[in-house]
């Protein structure tokens, strides 16, 4: 719903431009017509479109008025700009103007500025609407953003002033208009002037934008200790200076000791075959797609020795979902250097808390993860559970859109006897949202984001709703007729579940959708929304056009802020920390917290009401508020982003910075790192 609205919102002061611009136009020239019957009959086409320019402006108060009833910062701009310079002048324009009209013997009358400015007003009032809804989103208090579009308005409108006082006085005087030629000429001068102050912020926005060659990431953007702040525009080098403080490289996993598990990973290029014959150009760890699974059990120690075979740019490993030691995170130009060609890296951690997690790369990852470098991660209990048929289900999609589940695009076919206790555990690791079916069996939804559900209850035909990097744990006891398993929009392949691996069974999307905020039962957390938080951070989300790192694109910016401008969260070690996220932007969100499981306090100012949940990749749809909560417990220098990748290469990336830490690594194009 909140898509329709903002798109909406755009294409209505794309309207508001056009027609009153014209009708503005036209009314002009009212006045420089001799011709009393062209003047009648020029004023009957004006008056024909400041009606048809009124459908804009009723859908501008209407859309204002929805945006605001769907929260303050949804409206809040609309409110504070649209309404004095786009719903004010157009109100004038009717009261003034259009009256006007019915007496075109005057052409005196259209030069005069209550008759002639409130139409120029308004559709100039619709460029600077368009200008902050599309370009440049005004955050937080808005005086700034008040008092210097507010100036610039004031400018336009004394600019029209002076044009009107001119027709007025030529007018009074009796004096010609300037001729054809000289308006040509005249008109072309704004043209060429408009094109040059356009190529000229071009190259400045282009070059201003573009990332240093080397910065250091716990140094960017200053700090924000409370909600709304936002640091100036602008990008400048940071020269990396030994800054008092623990290095993170002492915040490591076990030294010494044997490993429990202990494993080799190495990434390569390859040529990927699919199960259809479909080729991808990729790369791999250890040739496969996904990964190999990797398992352990809660507390083991694991080691993990990285290789890098040919991968030009670098790699890394990233542990998603799992709250390693900062050291052992895997992003390069903060926890690490990149590991390149021929060079290796050794993680060692203990698995903290049994679920389902994945891991990839986090050097380029916006390229690297969807070209094949993901893989599972499987944290068991410590002791043996019960007899169950354990499933883990990573669906990936390739830069050719080719989607895989669990390394096929095939239908899978898996036999499973009727009976047996079944646990999928459904892992997305793509950037984009994914919508699950299981069809032909009740199902309990027992884990969300490695973190188990408290009082599951079954549930037919229902939607999950997985965003980029989160994982749900689904159990069934399998019947005696096929399950099926699929992701919207991909029929023909999936997983079909059947005592014989035969049979068929199409999939169901006309089910709810799963309220993951009120499934389960609640329990007691440590911490809820009642408990003072040490830190209140607020990250409103856009997306507009605009320049990043010397290319213009569509740009995801934090509080009207790209990377590295958007301001660190500095925290102490045991502050509790509330994050409210705000989705203003077009797209769904994955925010990912790295080291860190956040409890779910509200959606849309509704208190989470079923089981506790703790996210560490919190998805937020357009047009949603997310109010969250953690506990600063894992010491460190911490990179949190959106979890759909282009974003994050986009510029949607913020930091969590512990207080007395630094890192010795540093990033951009002169360095080994590129993390995104």
């Amino acid at each position: 719903m909140f898509e329709v609205l903002a798109g909406s919102d755009t294409m209505v002061d794309l309207a508001l431009i056009a027609l009153w611009a014209l009708a503005a136009w036209r009314l002009g020239g009212l006045a420089r017509q001799p011709d009393a019957r062209k003047r009648a009959s020029g004023a009957k086409w004006v008056r024909a479109l400041l009606v048809v320019a009124a459908v804009p402006v009723v859908a501008k108060a209407v859309l204002i008025a929805l945006l605001l009833f769907h929260g303050w910062e949804f409206g809040a701009n609309d409110l504070v700009f649209g309404v004095p310079m786009v719903l004010v002048p157009a109100v004038f324009a009717y009261v003034w103007t259009f009256p006007a009209l019915r007496n075109p013997d005057n052409p005196a009358l259209y030069a005069d500025l209550k008759v002639g400015l409130p139409p120029r007003l308004t559709a100039i009032g619709g460029a600077f609407a368009f200008w902050l809804g599309f370009f440049k989103q005004p955050v937080g208090g808005l005086f700034d953003e008040v008092a210097i579009y507010g100036f610039l308005f004031l400018i336009a409108a004394l600019l029209q002033v002076v044009k009107l006082r001119k027709v007025s006085g030529l007018l009074a005087t009796g004096s010609p208009f300037p001729g054809l030629g000289a308006r040509l000429l005249r008109t072309g001068a704004k043209v060429t002037a408009f094109v040059a102050v356009v190529v000229v912020g071009s190259v400045w926005g282009s070059s201003s934008s573009t990332l240093p060659g080397s910065y250091n990431m716990a140094e960017h953007g200053g700090v924000a200790h409370a909600a709304g702040g936002h640091s100036s525009d602008g990008i400048s080098p940071v020269a990396y200076s030994p800054v008092p403080g623990k290095p993170i490289t002492e915040l490591t996993g076990p030294k010494d000791g044997v490993p429990d598990k202990k494993f080799t990973l190495t990434a390569r290029t390859t040529e990927i075959t699919l199960p259809s014959g479909a080729k991808i150009h990729g790369w791999t760890y250890d040739g496969s797609v996904p990964g190999p699974l990797l398992r352990v059990r809660q507390h083991e120690l694991v080691e993990v020795e990285l290789l890098n075979a040919d991968v030009e740019a670098g790699v890394s490993l990233h542990w998603h979902g799992v709250d390693v030691p900062n050291a052992e995170d895997g992003v390069p130009g903060l926890t690490q250097d990149a590991v390149r060609p021929g060079g290796r890296h050794v993680y060692r951690f203990r698995a903290p808390d049994v679920g389902s997690y994945w891991y990839h790369s986090h050097q380029v990852s916006s390229e690297q993860v969807r070209a094949g470098l993901y893989g599972g991660f499987i944290v068991d209990p410590a002791e043996p559970e019960a007899p169950v048929t354990d499933i883990p289900v990573v669906v990936h999609t390739f830069k050719n859109q080719i989607q895989v589940m669990g390394g096929t695009d095939l239908l899978d076919r898996k036999a499973v006897a009727a009976g047996t206790k079944t646990r999928l555990r459904l892992i997305n690791s793509d950037s984009q949202t994914r919508r699950f079916s299981l069809t032909g069996t009740p199902f309990k939804v027992t884990g969300i984001d490695g973190t188990p559900v408290n009082g599951p209850t079954e549930v037919t035909d229902n939607i999950l709703v997985l965003g980029g990097g989160a994982r749900y744990d689904v159990e069934f006891t399998m019947p005696d007729a096929p399950v099926r398993l699929a992701t919207l929009g991909q029929p023909d392949s999936g997983m079909l579940l059947s005592p014989d691996g035969a049979g068929d069974r199409a999939p169901r999307f006309d089910g709810p959708e799963l309220d993951a905020n009120s499934y389960g039962t609640p329990a007691p957390t440590e911490f809820g929304a009642d408990s003072p938080a040490a830190r209140t951070v607020e990250w409103v989300m856009d997306n507009r056009l605009g320049f990043y790192d010397g290319r213009f694109a569509m740009v995801y910016t934090v509080n009207g802020d790209l990377f590295p401008n958007v301001p660190a969260v500095v925290v102490r070690e045991g502050d509790l920390v509330r994050m409210r996220f705000v989705n203003r932007s077009f797209v769904d969100h994955p925010m990912h917290l790295h080291g860190h499981h956040a409890l779910v306090l509200s959606r849309n100012g509704k208190p989470a009401t079923g089981s506790p949940q703790w996210l560490d990749t919190v998805t937020v749809h357009p047009g949603e508020t997310y109010e969250v909560m953690f506990k600063a417990d894992n010491p460190g220098l911490w990179m949190d982003h959106c979890h759909d990748l282009d974003h994050a290469a986009l510029g949607m990336v913020m930091h969590l910075s512990y207080e007395g830490y630094r890192t010795p690594f540093v990033a951009g194009y002169d360095t080994p790192n590129q993390p995104e």
